[in-house]
């Protein structure tokens, strides 16, 4: 398919994979018919290039980040705009929603993250993240926590319940570019500009088992597989303690029961 007039950044599928959201340098984020092959629309408001796209949950809305600093909602159904984020004061890096659909997270060169209410449009939680540009987020399976990588060469995981660090790993030499989760979340990959491949053994469900019901051994193995090492490296042996910066929340919604349902109200109210 010849999907743009420029290098294409971005590219995913909604979540029974039957279409696709593609953005580029082009400036536009265009929808599309997987099935079929077929290309059904195109959203342009964007003024510079798009970085980032995805789909929402019920496929209804499609998020974008842009070079031009903004984070923008799409309506799938109306082909029109929701609304447009101004919060960033760098570049758009990555946009990924929360795994029930109700939050959106973003980041930025700025070095921040934020997580926004997709619902209310407006912002949950503000964290000073990383030393250096933020590349990439992604949340892990069950919601309740939050991977960045970034050009300052860490990998952070954050506790959005809580609404700070967790912990800080170092297993790259250089920035780094990818992380994700494994879909059931015990494992963490992790990859950078020194071609390496990280495998983190994270045990984090265990750990909300152990906080929930106070029955499972809430620890994380220690182990660390390195794709072209034979060296193991070892994880922190406890929880991260923030720094004043680290916990930083500068917005919360008021009252609870308008936030995104999975993240809880941490650090001082508005």
């Amino acid at each position: 398919m010849k999907g743009h007039s420029a290098p294409v950044k971005s590219i995913a599928f909604n979540a029974d994979g039957t279409l696709l959201v593609s953005a580029g340098d082009d400036k536009l984020v265009k929808v599309w018919d997987a099935e079929k092959r077929k290309f059904l629309q195109s959203f342009s408001g964007h003024q510079n290039w798009v970085r980032s796209a995805q789909f929402s949950l019920d496929s209804r809305m499609v998020a974008s980040g842009s070079d031009d600093r903004t984070v923008k909602l799409w309506d799938v159904v109306h082909a029109s705009l929701i609304h447009t984020f101004i919060d960033h004061a760098g570049m758009v890096s990555d946009v990924k929603y929360h795994p029930d659909g109700s939050c959106l997270a973003t980041c930025s060169t700025d070095k921040k993250i934020k997580i926004f209410d997709c619902r209310s449009q407006r912002l949950l939680q503000h964290y000073d993240a990383h030393a250096d540009a933020v590349n990439t987020v992604s949340f892990h399976s069950n919601g309740q926590y939050l991977v960045s990588t970034s050009n300052d060469a860490t990998v952070k995981i954050w506790d959005l319940r809580k609404g700070q660090i967790m912990y800080t790993l170092y297993g790259h030499e250089g920035p780094t570019t990818t992380a994700t989760f494994s879909p059931l979340g015990d494992f963490l990959l992790t990859g950078g500009d020194d071609n390496n491949i990280v495998i983190w053994n994270t045990n984090l469900n265990a750990m909300v088992t152990e906080e929930l019901y106070g029955i499972t051994a809430a620890r994380l193995d220690t182990e660390v597989y390195v794709t072209d090492k034979a060296e193991i490296k070892r994880l922190p042996a406890e929880i991260q303690k923030p720094t004043k910066k680290e916990s930083k929340i500068e917005k919360l919604l008021p009252p609870p029961s308008q936030s995104a349902s999975v993240i809880k109200q941490a650090g001082s109210t508005l």
